[in-house]
């Protein structure tokens, strides 16, 4: 088998092209400025609901209405009950084991038009969701939840797939609609991560993280980013979250680093560069502390508790 030394990625640029026109015969042509793209699965190629461990370089809501099986993301396992939400921040690493095909909607969102810039990262709670969906990305719908979102996804479809008066000011508009109301959903089903969100220098510190952890390991480094003390953000991530910044920024290098493990062929030492590591003997031991066990050995052993995922490489 050919080496692979990286987890596929599908790119926000390329999706138009997996996409069938809700009439379904021709090919759906979008202005490159598009805010945002939105599909039904069942009128997309199989790579919606793809079978081998994939990352994206874009945000997603996926609103599943129907469909059975497995949604594993990060290597955490979640039952496809519909109807039901996923959210994935860019580079998470997921894919599908469905013993019923999924029906409903897929949006996918460039980072551009969320507003997060690198330099400067000051949003709105309407968008903060994103950022918790590490610990829970999914959120279940009741009947009267359903029905509203439900709603919204084909008001935004009919908006969206309109051929010569599409107006990208109502997409817009409709967008930050659906966002904020799944937020507010989301915080009655997580309410112990509404605090978090309120604040916004842990949505910094956090958005921060996601952007440079690989080059960026201390938390003087992310304090000088955001304009404070090391001492400030370290109290008040701690008194917010109850988790160390040095210890957050250390699980997002330690998912990184088992992502690369399990997902590609990249050697222990290739992997330990590609987080910054100069040292890879150094890294080895990095891992092994927080995880307990060595690089190799956490390799071989998801391999062989998930042979059919490793073959799919």
């Amino acid at each position: 088998m050919a080496k692979k030394s990286d987890i596929p990625t599908h790119h926000y640029d390329e999706a138009i092209h997996y996409i069938k026109h809700p009439d379904e015969t021709s090919h759906l042509s979008l202005d490159p400025q598009m805010p945002f793209v939105l599909a039904k699965f069942e009128l997309m190629q199989d790579i919606a609901q793809a079978n081998y461990p994939h990352r994206h370089n874009c945000y997603q809501v996926l609103y599943i209405s129907e469909g059975e099986g497995t949604h594993t993301i990060d290597f955490v396992p979640y039952p496809v009950a519909a109807p039901t939400l996923f959210f994935l921040s860019k580079e998470q690493v997921h894919y599908w084991q469905l013993s019923k095909p999924l029906k409903g909607y897929i949006l996918l969102i460039p980072e551009e038009f969320l507003g997060f810039p690198s330099s400067k990262v000051v949003r709105t709670h309407d968008f903060s969701v994103f950022n918790y969906v590490g610990d829970s990305p999914h959120l279940p719908l009741d009947k009267e939840h359903f029905t509203m979102i439900n709603g919204l996804f084909e008001a935004i479809a009919d908006e969206f797939y309109r051929d010569k008066d599409r107006s990208l000011s109502v997409l817009r508009a409709y967008l930050h609609i659906l966002l904020t109301k799944l937020h507010r959903l989301y915080m009655i089903e997580h309410p112990s991560e509404c605090s978090a969100i309120l604040s916004p220098l842990v949505r910094q510190f956090k958005q921060l993280v996601s952007e440079h952890f690989t080059q960026e390991h201390s938390v003087q480094d992310y304090a000088s980013r955001i304009g404070v003390s090391t001492s400030h953000l370290k109290d008040t991530v701690k008194a917010v979250t109850g988790s160390a910044p040095g210890t957050m920024i250390r699980e997002k290098l330690i998912l990184e680093a088992k992502r690369s493990l399990v997902h590609s062929d990249a050697t222990v030492a290739e992997i330990g560069y590609s987080l910054n590591f100069e040292d890879a003997s150094y890294f080895g031991r990095f891992f092994k502390r927080e995880t307990g066990i060595s690089p190799i050995a956490f390799r071989q052993q998801y391999q062989q508790k998930h042979p059919t995922i490793a073959s799919n490489r």
